[in-house]
C-alpha cells in the first residue's frame, strides 16, 4: 500500500530531520574532541556542582559560574541530569540545548499556524529557522546560556498571543533569570506586543506589567544581585562598552543624551583598527539577505531587536559584532516568528507562499555561502571544522578518540584532574577539574602535546607539558600518543603503576663549532653531520671551546640540519646559544610542505652574556617528512654569534 504524504505531517518531519542534524553536530563535535575547556568544560562543571547542590569556583574562572553570568538556567535542568547523566555524561547538556532549541521552533511554527492556514508558512517557518547561519555558527561554542536563554522567547510569545497569561509570565521569570540580558530585550518584546494591539486592553496591561517587572529586574540585577555575589578582584566582567559608559546607567544616558552618535555606532567601527571596518556591515547584508529584507513591509518587527542587536555591534570586542560563534543566536531565533508573522499579514495566500519559498532559498544560498570560512569578513572568527558538518574537514580528529576515551576511563571519578583544553569537557563533571598547566592538588595530568592552553604562547605550553613528563614527581601510566596520562607518585607508594611507559627514547645531536672536516671545509655535528661551513666559523667570541658561527646581514643562515629518520620521531627538542642583539637570532624548523615554526624566545642568560633560545616542536604524523630540515637565522642589522647547537630526538 503506497503512504500518500500528508501536508499536515511536513512540520513534525521538518522537526525531526532538522533535530537529528543539530543534535549530530553537537554530539560529534564532543565525541571528536572539538569541544573547549572554554566554554563547555566550565558548563558541564557548573551543571554537575549545581546538581551536587554546590556553587564553587570554574576551572578558567577566578569567581563561580554565576559571576560569570548570573543565570539560574542550568539549575532549572537539575533533575535531567539526575534522570539522563548517567547515561548521556557530558553529553547531557548538549541535548538539554538541542531540546531547547527544538521547542524555539516548534512554538515559532505553532504561532505562525495561530496567524494562517497556509501549510506552506506554517512549514516553512520551521525549514527557515533551521536555515538560517547563526544557527549553525553557533556552535563554535557548544552549548552557551545565549543560546538556550533565546530559546523561551518564541514559548512565550506563543502563551501571550492565546492569552494564557499565567504561563507567559511563568516564562517570563524563567527568562528573566536565564541571563543578564533578558530584562531589556522583553522590554523591547513588550513594546512590540502594544504596538501590534494598542487598542486592546488586555494586552496593553499585561504588555506595561511585564515592562515594570522587567525594568526593576534589570535596576536589582545590576545594582543589588550581581554586586551582592561579587568578591574581591572577581568583578562582573561582561558590561564591556566604554564607548557608552561604564556602567549600564551610564550606557543608558549616553544613548538619551546622544542618539544621533549612538545609532551611527550601530553601522560604523568604532574602535581604532581599521581592519573591522566592515564587520558590521557583514551582519546585517547577511540577515537582511537571509529574510530580514521582509521586515521592512512590518518595521515594528524591527524594534525588539534592537537591544540584541545593540548588544552585538556596540561592545568592546569587534569578535561580537559578526557573525562568529552564538553572538547573533538571539536574532536567528526570533527573525523566522519576525519574518513568517510579517509574511502572514500579506492579503493574497500566493504572495505568502512565494515569499515564504523565496526566503528559505535565499537564506540556503548565504548560509552555504558563508559556510566557508574564506567568504568572512575576519575567516579566523568561524570555526568551519566545528560546523560544516559536510566537509571531511569536519570529521577529522586530533588523535585515535576511541583510544583517548579508553584511557580517560582509567581515571576514577571522584580522582582531581588537570587536563588540556579539548580534554577538560570529558572531565569536567568532578568536583576538582583544572585546566592544565594549572595543576595545584591534582592527582592526574592528562594532555595532548598539540593541545595547547589558548591564554600562553606554544613555546610556553610545550615547556610546561615536557616538565611534566620529564619529572620524577609524576609517572607516565598511559598514553595514546600524542595524549599522555600522568599520575602523581606518593611518598611511599610502590614506583611502578600498572599499565606504566617505558622510559622515552631520545637521542642528542650536538654542535659546539668545533669538530671540522678540513677536506671538505665543514663544521660537523656530533653525528658527522655538516652543520656549516668553515666560512662561518669565528674565534672573536665563544661560548665554548675556542670558536663559534658568526652570521650577518649579508649571510643569515646555517646550513639546514635534517633531524634524521623522521617517520620515528615524535618530538624535537632544539636550543642553541648565541651572542647579539636581542630578537635578533631564531632557531627555525622548516619541511617545505605543511610545517614552519620558529623561536627567538630567550630563556636563559649565563655569566658571560650569552642567551639561550630553545624550541620544541611536537611531530603530527602529517608533518613527518624527509624534507625537513633545521637551521640558525640571524634576522637583524648586526652580526649574532651562535653556539653550542643541541638538537633532542624525542620518540615516546
Amino acid at each position: 500500500m503506497k503512504y500518500k504524504l500528508n501536508r499536515k505531517h511536513i512540520p513534525v518531519i521538518l522537526l525531526t530531520f532538522f533535530g537529528l542534524l543539530i543534535l549530530f553536530i553537537g554530539l560529534a563535535n564532543h565525541y571528536l574532541f572539538k569541544t573547549f575547556t572554554y566554554d563547555y568544560a566550565n558548563y558541564n562543571f557548573a551543571f554537575w556542582d549545581y546538581s551536587h547542590f554546590r556553587i564553587s569556583q570554574l576551572p578558567t574562572f577566578r569567581g563561580t559560574f554565576l559571576q560569570d553570568h548570573f543565570s539560574f538556567t542550568l539549575m532549572y535542568f537539575i533533575p535531567v541530569y539526575w534522570l539522563l547523566n548517567w547515561l548521556t555524561g557530558s553529553y547531557t547538556l548538549i541535548i538539554i540545548q538541542n531540546a531547547l532549541i527544538l521547542a524555539g521552533a516548534w512554538y515559532s511554527h505553532k504561532l505562525i499556524k495561530l496567524k494562517t492556514g497556509n501549510i506552506w508558512l506554517t512549514s516553512g517557518v520551521i525549514l527557515y529557522y533551521f536555515l538560517l547561519f547563526g544557527r549553525y555558527s553557533s556552535y563554535g561554542t557548544d552549548v552557551n546560556l545565549a543560546i538556550m536563554s533565546a530559546c523561551f522567547v518564541p514559548i512565550f510569545l506563543y502563551y501571550f498571543e492565546i492569552r494564557k497569561y499565567a504561563i507567559s509570565f511563568i516564562i517570563l521569570i524563567l527568562s528573566l533569570l536565564s541571563r543578564e540580558n533578558m530584562p531589556l530585550w522583553f522590554i523591547f518584546i513588550y513594546i512590540v506586543l502594544i504596538l501590534n494591539r494598542p487598542k486592546d486592553k488586555k494586552v496593553v496591561i499585561n504588555s506595561v506589567a511585564g515592562i515594570v517587572v522587567s525594568v526593576v529586574y534589570f535596576i536589582l540585577l545590576f545594582k543589588v544581585f550581581i554586586p551582592a555575589i561579587e568578591t574581591p578582584g572577581v568583578e562582573y566582567a561582561l558590561f564591556n562598552y566604554s564607548a557608552l559608559g561604564e556602567t549600564p546607567g551610564e550606557a543608558i544616558s549616553f544613548i538619551l543624551r546622544n542618539p544621533v552618535e549612538s545609532v551611527r555606532m550601530f553601522f560604523v567601527n568604532h574602535l581604532d583598527n581599521p581592519d573591522y571596518d566592515r564587520v558590521k556591515l557583514e551582519f546585517y547584508m547577511v540577515y537582511l539577505v537571509s529574510g530580514g529584507f521582509v521586515l521592512l513591509t512590518r518595521p515594528q518587527y524591527l524594534v525588539w531587536f534592537i537591544p540584541v542587536v545593540a548588544q552585538k555591534v556596540l561592545n568592546d570586542d569587534f569578535f561580537r559584532w559578526g557573525l562568529a560563534t552564538y553572538y547573533s543566536v538571539e536574532v536567528v531565533t526570533l527573525l523566522p516568528l519576525s519574518v513568517f508573522l510579517a509574511l502572514s499579514s500579506l492579503k493574497r495566500q500566493k504572495w505568502q507562499t512565494v515569499m515564504a519559498i523565496l526566503t528559505c532559498v535565499l537564506t540556503l544560498d548565504m548560509t552555504i555561502h558563508k559556510m566557508d570560512s574564506s567568504n568572512h569578513q575576519v575567516p579566523w572568527t568561524f570555526y568551519e571544522h566545528k560546523i560544516k558538518f559536510y566537509s571531511k574537514e569536519f570529521y577529522k580528529t586530533p588523535f585515535n578518540v576511541r583510544n583517548v576515551n579508553r584511557l580517560l576511563r582509567t581515571i576514577p571519578k571522584n580522582a582531581k584532574v588537570s587536563a588540556s583544553n579539548v580534554i577538560t569537557p570529558h572531565l569536567a563533571q568532578r568536583q576538582h577539574i583544572y585546566f592544565f598547566p594549572t595543576v595545584n592538588d591534582a592527582e592526574y595530568v592528562v594532555f595532548s602535546l598539540f593541545d595547547n592552553n589558548y591564554l600562553m604562547s606554544e613555546e610556553e605550553n610545550n615547556r610546561h607539558r615536557n616538565n611534566y613528563l620529564n619529572s620524577p614527581e609524576w609517572k607516565v601510566i598511559g598514553r595514546e600518543y600524542p595524549v599522555f596520562l600522568l599520575k602523581k607518585v606518593i611518598p611511599g607508594e610502590a614506583d611502578f603503576y600498572p599499565g606504566q611507559i617505558n622510559e622515552f627514547q631520545t637521542d642528542t645531536l650536538f654542535c659546539d663549532f668545533e669538530m671540522v672536516d678540513s677536506v671538505k671545509n665543514h663544521v660537523l655535528f656530533s653525528n658527522l653531520q655538516k652543520a656549516d661551513t668553515i666560512l662561518n666559523l669565528a674565534h672573536e667570541h665563544f661560548r665554548s671551546g675556542s670558536s663559534s658561527v658568526r652570521l650577518t646581514p649579508s649571510n643569515p643562515y646555517t646550513h639546514g640540519v635534517h633531524p634524521g629518520r623522521m617517520e620515528s620521531l615524535d618530538q624535537l627538542e632544539i636550543s642553541v646559544w648565541y651572542l647579539g642583539k636581542n630578537d635578533q637570532a631564531f632557531i627555525v624548523v622548516d619541511n617545505g610542505t605543511n610545517l614552519y615554526t620558529n623561536s627567538n624566545k630567550t630563556d636563559s642568560i649565563d655569566s658571560a652574556g650569552w642567551k639561550r633560545i630553545s624550541h620544541t616542536i611536537s611531530l603530527t604524523p602529517q608533518q613527518k617528512l624527509p624534507s625537513t630540515i633545521i637551521y640558525l637565522w640571524n634576522a637583524g642589522n648586526e652580526p649574532v654569534w651562535f653556539d653550542d647547537f643541541r638538537i633532542i630526538r624525542i620518540k615516546y
